[in-house]
């Protein structure tokens, strides 16, 4: 085998160890968002890196499932969620 395949070889399987330890530690906080607008509650479960992200993504697509339009979006948003629980994974 000559220098340059063994270099290579090498080379690759850095490259595959830091694509696995990247997707494997991608995500740190889980979090399960409940709100309640109007009458209708909905619970969502993200993921995310930073908490407060991952909060606010929870909130958003929580909301999603109990609103229609913008508006009603909006004002979901700004209503603190009936339930939140974050754990660190």
């Amino acid at each position: 085998m000559s220098k340059g395949s063994i270099v290579t070889i090498v080379f690759l399987a850095f490259i595959g160890y830091l694509s696995f330890t990247m997707i494997w530690s991608g995500s740190q906080h889980q979090c399960e968002i409940c709100v309640e607008y109007k009458g209708v509650k909905s619970c969502q479960k993200v993921k995310g890196m930073a908490k407060e992200d991952t909060i606010m993504t929870g909130i958003s697509t929580a909301c999603a499932a109990v609103t229609n339009g913008r508006t009603e979006s909006i004002e979901c948003a700004n209503i603190p969620p009936v339930k939140m629980e974050c754990t660190e994974i």
